[in-house]
């Protein structure tokens, strides 16, 4: 049985109602922060999608640049991470809790702007509430501060401070495929977009002294996994820390393995404002079951996306999938073990060394069906074969709640194919509540960069992601990172030489 699902975490909504009063304790939080996770929402990726992933990167850059300059950010999502330093004793403590606190900010652009029906469509679906977005989102106007930021006491100029106290922290920020995430960002919140990447990234690379992460780079290139969509590694990565979690309050790991670090994350609760609103819940995907196909959507196991998005007849549930990527790992381990078997008995029989007496028999199954219950996915984003909007960042999905259904696994219980999809199936069916497979929005997604960044940490090492991973920005499509670090030959953008004359937040 997985570990059960955390609920969705506690957050603060932040609209131009409250943000002047949130401000203040949002800086205060900055100040004791361990690293910042970030996540931007907009309002399409435009109707040329492969402009968006042109070969050239300059090409590509300007296509980018074009769409955050046509339409607009919806929300922003920011997550801070707080690491427990109190230690009670001389032996290192495995787990690494963390206290978090997240905040979700509704932004509306002040400029007209286009819109992607889908992407405001997908949004809707997934828990965005477009009353109150039009309603009590931040206005803002993007670009250079100087023309238009009108002071540090209206929301376009708040909002602005914010971002700069991120910038100068000196801790890692972190994205996951935060490439357009970016661009968004620096346009919306900092100065006019550079007109080349050159100088595009030399801005970052000068912004940001303390290092930019993308978790969907780390988990591609360092940890190597066979899938690397938002949601599922937050689910893969909170199973495992459960279990780690368990096995040290149960001291069931023996004395001689190495202290295996996980982490854990109170998710601190509201800070005292008005009453927020609330987002109507979606309604609940039922998969429907056929005895010849996987009972999860495979688009969605690959790539964490899929066309027919909540209208799709499969289960979307990332406990259903790493399920049976489990049961398949387990599969496989049985049939090299029966291989193995049968090759000894064979040779034991070959040789008469058979003790007389002994009753030689395996305890495997004939046809281990459950091998193919999951497949490894190829790894290749230029090819998903998606209709959802967002295609060029990570979809979100749920994370369901806990159930009844359980499959056997102790001892040598045979798992076959069809009986773990029906278990399965019954288990997604039977889920219920707030889940994330039905749940998208800034804050949820920052979140979740957040906490794989934090596995990701005690799986590598601080040094091993440092040296590997720092200003390497995921790019998709590329065999190679965005490397984000200022050429000699390369100039910093008008707009950030203002900035970095005088316009600098000071510390407090």
């Amino acid at each position: 049985m997985p570990p059960k699902a955390l609920p969705l975490p506690t957050y603060n909504q932040v609209t131009k109602h409250n943000l002047a009063a949130i401000q203040p304790m949002i800086v205060q939080l900055l100040k004791h922060a361990s690293f910042i996770a970030l996540d931007a929402e907009f309002t399409g990726l435009g109707s040329n999608l492969s402009a968006t992933r042109a070969n050239d990167m300059q090409e590509r850059y300007q296509n980018l640049s074009n769409l955050a300059k046509s339409h607009a950010l919806v929300a922003f999502g920011l997550s801070i991470f707080i690491l427990d330093r109190a230690q009670g004793s001389d032996t290192p403590n495995p787990d690494q809790a963390y206290k978090v606190h997240n905040f979700n900010f509704s932004m509306l652009f002040e400029k007209d702007y286009m819109v992607s029906p889908r992407s405001m469509l997908f949004l809707a679906e997934n828990g965005l509430d477009l009353n109150q977005w039009i309603l009590e989102g931040i206005p803002y106007t993007g670009g250079d501060r100087l023309n238009n930021e009108g002071g540090r006491g209206n929301p376009n100029g708040i909002m602005r401070s914010i971002f700069k106290r991120i910038m100068n922290q000196h801790v890692p920020v972190v994205v996951h495929n935060g490439f357009l995430d970016l661009i968004f960002l620096y346009h919306s919140f900092y100065a006019d977009l550079p007109p080349n990447l050159a100088m595009f990234v030399a801005d970052l690379s000068d912004m940001f002294p303390g290092g930019l992460y993308d978790t969907k780079y780390i988990s591609d290139y360092i940890t190597r996994e066979q899938s690397s969509f938002l949601a599922y590694l937050f689910r893969k990565y909170e199973r495992q820390d459960a279990r780690s979690s368990s096995q040290h309050k149960s001291k069931d790991t023996p004395d001689s393995k190495p202290v295996k670090f996980y982490s854990t994350f109170d998710v601190q609760g509201r800070l005292p404002l008005p009453p927020q609103l609330t987002s109507q819940e979606p309604t609940s995907v039922v998969p429907t079951k056929n005895n010849n196909q996987p009972v999860f959507c495979q688009d969605y196991a690959h790539h964490g996306v899929c066309k027919k998005n909540m209208k799709c007849g499969r289960s979307h549930d990332l406990d259903v999938i790493l399920d049976a990527e489990e049961a398949a790992m387990e599969a496989k381990k049985n049939k090299r073990r029966k291989t193995k078997a049968n090759t000894d008995i064979s040779d034991q029989v070959a040789d008469n060394t058979v003790p007389q007496g002994d009753v030689v028999m395996s305890i495997f199954p004939q046809n281990d069906a459950s091998e193919t219950s999951a497949h490894r996915p190829k790894e290749d984003t230029e090819n998903v074969t998606s209709g959802a909007p967002d295609v060029n960042r990570d979809s979100t999905s749920e994370k369901p709640a806990a159930s009844t259904e359980t499959l056997s696994t102790s001892g040598t219980t045979k798992v076959m194919a069809q009986t773990f999809a029906d278990e399965t199936l019954k288990r997604s069916c039977s889920s219920s509540g707030a889940s994330a497979e039905k749940f998208h929005s800034a804050y949820f997604d920052a979140f979740m960069t957040g906490t794989i960044f934090a596995h990701q940490l005690n799986e590598h090492g601080l040094t091993e992601v440092e040296t590997s991973a720092k200003n390497n920005i995921y790019l998709i499509g590329k065999s190679f990172p965005l490397k984000i670090e200022k050429s000699v030959f390369s100039k910093f953008s008008p707009g950030h030489e203002r900035q970095r004359q005088g316009a600098r937040v000071p510390e407090k």
